[in-house]
């Protein structure tokens, strides 16, 4: 049988599914391996892995994060000769190279709009600060309850974005994490808090977010088989 819905209880829904949409608890890392060259041709290689806070709409922006808190102790990330420390700071024009845009390790709030080869570009300064706790822009990790945040709400460059990163398809790139002569590691449980909101003049909303493994494409077939088992069941 088909239902109508009137067009004013369909819209109320709608504003009530966007109120209720926000952060899922989760955020997913994408690793993988880089070769390439820095300024002065300069060979550089490791291991990168980037971060993706998990969203369950698009109707988010992203304020900031923190107390995070990296699993990965005592790692030594790697910054590249053009692009210095945690804030985006990719110098362009001739100081482009491939280890500023691809493998040197910053922090985000979003505001990335393209992908390389193998994740995003990273961006030239865009309003993106480390906050006290993180021990300094020039640090070689976050420290102990790390923050960073966007020093222009009116940009909202951590507006949720469609992305095949997270298991809900959306997402905010919150930061790229490398190092030089890895074959690889991992930030799976590391944490912390973040705030986002709908735009400018509504209000703030914090909550916290682990980083877990993503679910292989097989268990993801599971789970719709066993919801969809569960419906059925009546």
């Amino acid at each position: 049988m088909k239902i109508c819905v009137p067009a004013a209880t369909a819209l109320g829904l709608a504003i009530a599914m966007s109120a209720n949409a926000g952060m899922t608890g989760n955020a997913y890392e994408v690793g993988y391996s880089f070769s390439g060259t820095d300024f002065g041709g300069v060979a550089v290689s490791g291991y990168v892995v980037d971060l993706y806070l998990e969203f369950d709409g698009d109707a988010d922006v992203m304020l900031n994060v923190y107390n995070f808190n990296d699993s990965n102790s005592g790692a030594a990330y790697f910054q590249g000769l053009t692009a210095p420390g945690w804030a985006p700071n990719e110098q362009g024009s001739i100081f482009e190279t491939e280890v500023s845009q691809s493998f040197d390790s910053f922090i985000a709030i979003g505001g990335v709009t393209a992908d390389g080869a193998n994740g995003p570009l990273q961006m030239a300064g865009n309003g993106v600060s480390v906050d006290p706790n993180f021990g300094g822009n020039s640090a070689i990790a976050p420290a102990a309850d790390a923050g960073w945040y966007n020093g222009n709400p009116n940009n909202p460059i951590g507006q949720v974005v469609a992305t095949n990163a997270t298991n809900t398809g959306f997402g905010v790139f919150i930061g790229r994490f490398s190092v030089e002569g890895s074959d690889g590691f991992s930030m799976v449980g590391s944490s912390g808090f973040a705030t986002y909101n709908q735009g400018v003049g509504t209000a703030g909303v914090q909550e916290s977010f682990s980083v877990v493994e993503i679910p292989a494409p097989g268990a993801l077939a599971l789970l719709g088989l066993a919801g969809l088992a569960s419906r059925r069941r009546r």
